[in-house]
């Protein structure tokens, strides 16, 4: 048996119909983007890969794998087994991270970390003789804290983007496998690989090929190759930003000379095992840990099950009407209450709120009873926010259901919401439109609208505009960012936006709602 793994590079790219998709880990797929490169070459960028990590026991070297969350490591089913049948497996499994140089004992911009595997899972189904079902996830000990260094790559969690999947061409491969002179490499290496037709693979193997794997290589006899089992097989996702890499597949096997042809376990088959062993290992630790203004923004928070909902549904997303005219757009938080910003608001005209993908007719409508500005609302350049009270309660649902937010008597967790929002770089900021979602980046506040002499305050957030030109983004759009909880696919808000020119490159400003928790309480409670 041959065990294959990847020893190289390459980027692809998937388009998402759906804007940005729905990953296993909201910190994935981003690489610091500095450090030595060779363009055509064969060594990988320094820290062009956080993701990988080096499995081994105390002694030696068996595998490659990737960091996916915080505490789960992704490798081939059969680098857990020690003898050829796999009946016995390897005692003490380390994962190390944050490796470039395999063999160094320090690498040049950090350190790297080890960390013990407690926990090791294989397809239930996995087959050491035919190689088939070749997936496994390690349990690390303790969690992982993302660095420059150490990210996890991305995993799609949606199946039904399964045939989108299939359609990539041009993959990257990565990994510490035997070069040409028949040695493992001491630093990770990069290549090209493409798709090839699945009855090549079976001409060259002497078998078929299952739906569940894939067959990649190249006409230049780039390949992976023993050592390199268990690594990723890559593309690069657009999501409206720069990119997320994404990982497609698992080395697995291929033929003995390692030339130009190897079998990739395909990750899309096996999301159903992933999402079980990873989101159910995380319900008990997390949901107990967490404070929210109404808990009704999580798919059934007391089961920690996911709702069976389009990637692209936002069940809290507001358009506030006067008469037949949208003035602005805005967020569910409650029952009662919708936040948006104040700047277009009026106070003595009535209104109505229209929510989510419901249809417009006149039974759709929620009435605004009152209209509460901020006291120190003056203009665009601060308080620029809102509170609507509606005349009934909304009746929660999949389609229609608040956004989270941390509670407002809590301030352990308003600081924990805060500092996330505030390390993050790239949020979403959620619009109308075909796309209605784009991710944008952060720009620096005292960069922002200095031509004008506008000083961007602290309770304030500078991000670009988005890219996209089917994206609407109009006073009250959300920014915001996935909130990892259980098995919930959910949101926090993090800002509503308040200002920006019409200009192609001009940045947004948006009020930081985190700022308002101790006003929107008072609020509410009343």
């Amino acid at each position: 048996m041959t065990t294959a793994a990847a020893c190289y590079i390459l980027f692809g790219l998937l388009f998402i119909k759906h804007g940005s998709p729905w990953l296993l880990d909201e910190d994935c797929g981003i690489t610091a983007n500095f450090g030595p490169r060779v363009m055509n070459g064969v060594p990988a960028g320094l820290l062009e890969n956080p993701w990988m990590a080096l499995i081994k026991t105390p002694t030696e070297f068996i595998c490659a794998g990737t960091l996916i969350t915080s505490q789960f490591v992704l490798t081939a089913g059969h680098c857990l087994c020690k003898s050829s049948d796999c009946t016995e497996k390897h005692p003490q499994l380390i994962v190390r991270l944050g490796v470039y140089n395999r063999t160094a004992e320090k690498e040049p911009l950090h350190n790297h970390e080890d960390f013990n595997v407690v926990t090791t899972y294989i397809s239930h189904d996995y087959n050491a003789t035919l190689q088939v079902n070749d997936i496994a996830l390690l349990r690390l000990q303790k969690r992982v804290v993302y660095k420059h260094q150490i990210r996890p790559i991305c995993i799609q969690l949606d199946s039904r983007l399964k045939s989108t999947s299939d359609a990539i061409e041009k993959f990257t491969i990565v990994g510490w496998g035997k070069m040409e002179t028949g040695n493992l490499s001491d630093i990770l290496r990069t290549a090209d690989v493409y798709r090839l037709d699945k009855n090549q693979c079976a001409d060259m193997l002497w078998y078929n090929l299952t739906d569940s794997q894939i067959c990649a290589g190249s006409s230049n006899l780039v390949d992976a190759c023993k050592g390199d089992s268990g690594g990723p097989l890559y593309s690069k996702v657009l999501d409206g930003g720069s990119g997320r890499q994404t990982q497609f597949g698992i080395v697995s096997t291929g033929v003995n000379q390692c030339g130009g042809m190897g079998v990739f376990t395909d990750v899309m088959s096996y999301v159903d095992f992933i999402k079980r062993i990873v989101l159910e290992s995380d319900i008990t630790v997390l949901l107990p840990k967490i404070d929210l203004l109404d808990e009704g923004c999580l798919d059934n928070a007391k089961l920690g099950t996911r709702a069976e909902t389009p990637p692209e549904t936002f069940p809290w997303l507001a358009q506030v009407y006067m008469e037949s005219f949208v003035v602005s757009y805005g967020v569910l938080i409650s029952h009662r209450f919708v936040l948006t910003t104040a700047e277009l608001i009026p106070e003595e005209i009535p209104l109505k709120v229209l929510f989510g993908e419901t249809s417009e007719s006149i039974m759709d409508f929620y009435e605004v009873s009152s209209v509460h500005k901020h006291p120190e609302f003056m203009s665009l350049a601060r308080n620029d926010i809102a509170l609507l009270e509606l005349e009934r309660g909304v009746e929660y649902s999949d389609l229609l259901k608040p956004i989270c937010l941390p509670s407002p008597t809590n301030k352990k967790q308003q600081e924990k919401f805060q500092k996330k929002a505030d390390q993050a770089q790239e949020l979403t900021a959620v619009g109308w439109g075909i796309r209605r979602s784009s991710m944008v980046h952060r720009v620096n506040s005292t960069e922002c609208y200095q031509e004008d002499l506008q000083e961007i305050g602290d309770k304030q957030i500078c991000m670009e505009h988005p890219k996209s030109f089917t994206s609407n983004v109009g006073s009250g759009s959300p920014l915001v960012k996935p909130l990892s909880h259980g098995n919930s696919r959910a949101f926090t808000l993090v800002g509503l936006a308040s200002f920006g020119r019409m200009q192609k490159h001009s940045p947004d400003v948006y009020t930081n709602v985190l700022s308002y928790l101790d006003w929107i309480g008072t609020i509410i409670k009343k």
